[in-house]
């Protein structure tokens, strides 16, 4: 008897571990590797085991975050599988130099099927170089979280080092309450008009020396330089102002079509360009190609929530207060 109740018991674990091979929800996904990693982007592969889903709809993609991936993870379906189960999804908007963990999944049949979690780093941010304006400070070539000329960036609300997908006083990082009326730092009590290095995303991801402009050094562009509005900046299709450092005095200040002294070229003179990128309010993406909005350092002096800016169109340039610290806009670091 003893040896039969072996024998029995050794069939049922065997039957058992059989069905556990072919209903295992994870056994149906697999995570690959992460591949084409830059700074911003990064390429997710993964694997559906077909075989035990055949005829079921199926939904899959990745799941990734870089804090918690049971509780913030950001979810991306994948739009193609091929014959042999393969897929693979694209990540943007990604932090430079940041550590983010991801799975793939599959659901079918109402049921959930997660891959092992991996992970990766992204890049270091990109060095911009140093352009000489004859202003005082050095500008960066291109914008925080981009890697040419051309490209916009991502948004940033002021005084917050990471994007986000929501822009909003409820998403503000200094507002205590989800309002404009009650900010936890740089308010009317706590003396501060600049924003600290910790808080300065042009040091965050460069390095100390380089940070966000200062109202004054916007207003110092603005005066000494000439500016010119491009449709199509070097056959990019990109729309903007060409900042050019003035050959003369006299053209310092000057914009378009007014008289200057003397002839300007992309090729031959020194200059930067800044796109007309628009801004992010809560999840709308504003004003693309039409205008560009510039978050300087400096804290309104009479309104806590207001912060300097840099804003343009193709007929204005001004710097002035924006009332909303929670706008998403661009940066273009300066260099002492």
């Amino acid at each position: 008897m003893e040896k039969l109740l072996g024998t029995l018991m050794v069939v049922v674990t065997i039957a058992l571990v059989g069905c556990k091979d072919i209903d295992e929800p994870r056994s149906i996904a697999q995570t690959g590797d992460a591949t084409d990693i830059t700074a911003f982007t990064a390429k997710i592969s993964g694997y559906c085991n077909q075989k035990n889903i055949e005829g079921l709809s199926v939904t899959f993609g990745i799941e990734y975050t870089n804090t918690d991936l049971t509780r913030n993870a950001i979810v991306l379906n994948g739009s193609k599988m091929d014959e042999n189960g393969l897929f693979s999804v694209d990540i943007d908007n990604l932090n430079p130099g940041t550590e983010y963990f991801y799975r793939t999944f599959v659901l079918y049949n109402r049921a959930y099927s997660f891959g092992n979690v991996k992970s990766f780093i992204t890049l270091a941010h990109p060095e911009p170089e140093k352009i000489d304006l004859g202003v005082g400070v050095k500008w960066a070539s291109f914008n925080i979280s981009a890697t040419a000329p051309t490209d916009g960036g991502k948004y940033y609300s002021w005084g917050e080092v990471k994007t986000k997908s929501f822009y909003a006083w409820e998403s503000y990082l200094w507002s205590a309450d989800g309002t404009e009326s009650n900010m936890t730092k740089y308010n009317s009590g706590d003396n501060k008009t600049c924003l600290m290095p910790d808080d300065d995303v042009a040091t965050h991801e460069l390095g100390g020396l380089w940070r966000m402009p200062t109202a004054e050094e916007f207003g110092k562009l603005v005066s000494d330089c000439y500016w010119q509005w491009f449709e199509n900046y070097k056959e990019s299709g990109v729309k903007g102002y060409v900042v050019f450092k003035a050959k003369d005095n006299e053209d310092k200040g000057k914009r378009n079509s007014e008289a200057i002294s003397a002839s300007y070229s992309l090729d031959n003179d020194v200059h930067i360009f800044l796109p007309a990128a628009g801004y992010a309010s809560k999840e709308v993406f504003n004003d693309i190609g039409s205008n560009g909005n510039y978050w300087a350092s400096s804290l309104s002096p009479s309104i806590p929530n207001s912060a300097y800016y840099l804003y343009f169109d193709s007929e204005n340039i001004e710097v002035g207060e924006c009332e909303k610290r929670y706008y998403g806009q661009s940066i273009r670091p300066v260099s002492d």
